[in-house]
């Protein structure tokens, strides 16, 4: 916790925080690769997602 406090500080006071907030997450892209997941539904095809007729019927009602 206390480097992530440290980090924020030096970002507050550095010249130019967009440019140090780039490389943050450049470094960030390096070390933490996303790995596929299933649990999320990622590249899922998710069929149909317009509403049923007993979903239009109800809130209709």
């Amino acid at each position: 916790m206390e480097v992530l406090i440290e980090f924020i500080k030096a970002l507050l006071e550095d010249k130019n925080p967009a440019a140090k907030l780039k490389e943050l997450a450049g470094l960030i892209d390096e070390v933490f690769q996303l790995m596929p997941s299933g649990k999320h539904m990622v590249g899922r095809d998710l069929g149909r997602l317009g509403s049923t007729v007993s979903l239009q019927y109800r809130a209709a009602g």
